[in-house]
């Protein structure tokens, strides 16, 4: 399975990082290094091995390069591994008990090339530029129309909430009194646009009921849903909007297979349940609004993808970046280094 816990928001970084490799039992590797020191290629071999003696692996994908990992977690030993740098500083919470560093900027020689403090800079400008137009985006997103939608609408879909989860768990009766919430970010918007990581929810959830969301009633179907969830469920996953992580895209309960989700969040091409919820919005409402919620789509779309075109240059600036310092890495070394974690984990 893989997700995200990094988002480029409307308020710019949004970090769920401390919440990874943080349950119970659990112990989490930071490793910390700098820019092309290898971080990446480390966890990938650590959860091809992993995999090889057929153990599950969780795959942290990078938002920011989302062909990169951030981390790699081991449910079954209870193991994770985490690139603990910026833009997502983590620090251990208790050293030596439940987290160690790893450090793997000891293969890398002091860097002499003047062109890393230009790339530098200018990656981090472009992603200024980048968050500007994203925090435009987020007000778009999260501006109403007056007179759209009314009270009675929202109880309506606050009904047809409680009535879906009566239906898909009111005859069980183990329920689980204060059970796991956990949250992750099913997408991200990123320098190869808003991708979405449809099929990891498809394999926690096979019946999905996907949501309609162009007058943003998802949000408070998802929350109902959370709210009677919790409790009721040895495990709810909650999965905020990149854009606005105060809004919700999708609440997953992987121990019944069920999922909700936005369909503004995911492309889900056979949905278990399509519930409808603008047409409980009346329809001569919904047709004088129409204009409005066309022109709000619009400028939302542009706004976006203005934010995904400083993400990209900052993508290149980043790669320069790195192939600034890949000379000074001994990657020999670091290999070995690697080998020999490999070996210590699974002897």
């Amino acid at each position: 399975m893989s997700y995200f816990l990094g988002a480029n928001s409307c308020q710019g970084f949004y970090s769920l990082y401390d919440e990874f490799c943080s349950a119970e039992g659990d112990f989490l590797h930071l490793i910390k290094a700098g820019p092309g020191g290898g971080k990446s290629g480390f966890m990938r071999k650590i959860a091809s091995a992993a995999s090889d003696r057929g153990l599950d692996v969780e795959y942290l994908i990078c938002s920011g390069d989302p062909d990169s990992l951030d981390g790699v977690y081991i449910p079954q030993l209870h193991l994770g591994y985490l690139d603990a740098t910026a833009p997502h500083i983590i620090e251990p919470r208790f050293f030596g008990f439940d987290s160690y560093y790893v450090n793997l900027g000891r293969f890398c020689s002091t860097a002499s090339d003047d062109k890393i403090r230009e790339y530098t800079e200018k990656y981090r400008a472009m992603y200024k530029s980048a968050y500007a137009f994203l925090a435009a985006a987020g007000s778009v997103k999260r501006s109403e129309i007056p007179e759209l939608v009314e009270q009675k609408t929202i109880d309506k879909v606050k009904n047809k909430a409680r009535s879906a989860l009566v239906r898909e768990l009111g005859s069980c009766r183990s329920l689980s009194a204060g059970g796991r919430v956990r949250r992750f970010f099913i997408r991200c918007i990123s320098c190869k646009g808003e991708l979405c990581l449809s099929d990891s929810i498809q394999e926690l959830c096979k019946r999905i009921y996907l949501l309609d969301d162009r007058c943003g009633l998802a949000d408070i179907y998802l929350n109902e849903i959370a709210d009677a969830a919790r409790g009721r469920c040895g495990e709810v996953i909650l999965c905020p909007s990149p854009l606005c992580p105060g809004l919700l895209d999708a609440v997953l309960l992987p121990e019944y297979g069920l999922g909700f989700v936005s369909a503004s969040a995911a492309d889900i091409k056979k949905p278990w349940r399509h519930i409808r919820l603008d047409a409980l919005i009346p329809a001569e409402s919904l047709k004088a609004h129409r204009p409005e919620l066309r022109r709000a789509e619009k400028l939302y779309s542009a706004l976006v993808d203005e934010g995904v075109n400083w993400l990209k240059r900052a993508k290149e600036y980043h790669d320069l970046l790195e192939k600034a310092y890949n000379p000074h890495v001994d990657f020999e070394a670091l290999n070995a280094f690697c080998g020999s974690e490999i070996e210590r984990i699974f002897a």
